[in-house]
């Protein structure tokens, strides 16, 4: 008796395809509407002083780079006045890989001098890369967590404790 191994492969390429569909459909959805990312209530003892979510938060992500990502939430909040300042803005990818390759080519795009941002390091942090810059008066953090991208800028004298406190609030 001959197992009859066509019927057993559609089937296999069926489910294979209706799977793919659906995770390609909750995708768009997701890029679609994106959902508000959470933001900490206050860093470095500053209160929120404006803050976006979602749609608004992705769009100002977008004209900050010039170009759309695929993100599925997204927040901004500005803490302070100026020289006492945090900005934070925080981007959710649809899945890990590709937050860790929105991160990647925010790396080499700032390394090729395409920014006003300068590198001046990079460390380990709980098992992430951190990534540090100077530029604009301030200084400057990256990093992911998660499926989520994470970019801190603030002034001088509370940049170690809002650093601290951001990584905190992002494991």
């Amino acid at each position: 008796m001959r197992k009859r191994i066509g019927p057993a492969a559609l089937m296999t390429f069926g489910v294979a395809l209706i799977v793919a569909s659906l995770a390609y459909w909750q995708f768009t959805q997701a890029i679609a509407r994106p959902d508000a990312a959470a933001l900490p209530d206050s860093i470095a003892g500053l209160s929120q002083t404006e803050t976006s979510y979602g749609p608004e938060a992705v769009d100002v992500v977008a004209q900050l780079h010039g170009q759309e990502f695929p993100l599925s939430s997204g927040a901004y909040g500005m803490y302070g006045r100026r020289g006492n300042m945090v900005m934070l803005w925080v981007a959710g990818a649809p899945a890990k890989a590709m937050a860790a390759r929105m991160v990647g080519e925010m790396e080499q795009a700032i390394a090729a001098g395409e920014s006003p941002f300068t590198p001046t390091g990079m460390r380990e942090v709980n098992g992430r890369t951190l990534y540090e810059l100077t530029g604009m008066s301030q200084r400057h953090y990256y990093f992911q967590s998660d499926s989520l991208v994470v970019w801190l800028a603030v002034d001088e004298p509370i940049a170690e404790t809002a650093l601290a406190e951001t990584l905190n609030f992002y494991p």
